[in-house]
């Protein structure tokens, strides 16, 4: 599997890299800024979101993966 130089815009490693991005900006805001604040909060929500059921939707991926490999190993022994 070749590897992919340029990062997929809606894939986890450039969600996660975003929400690094988010947490550094709030963390270096003052009071004044609160509604920039509130955007990178709501922001940082929807990536954390995204991540998520990109790992969901993996999950679902590798327990197929297993239960093909277990049935064929089964029917192997059989």
């Amino acid at each position: 599997m070749e590897e992919n130089k340029e990062v997929n815009k809606e894939s986890f490693e450039f969600f996660m890299k975003e929400i690094d991005r988010v947490i550094h900006e709030m963390e270096k805001g003052t009071p004044d800024q609160l509604d920039k604040l509130i955007q990178n909060f709501e922001y940082g929500s929807e990536l954390i979101e995204k991540c998520q059921t990109i790992l969901e939707e993996a999950e679902v991926r590798i327990q197929k993966i297993t239960a093909r490999y277990s049935k064929e190993k089964k029917s192997e022994n059989a």
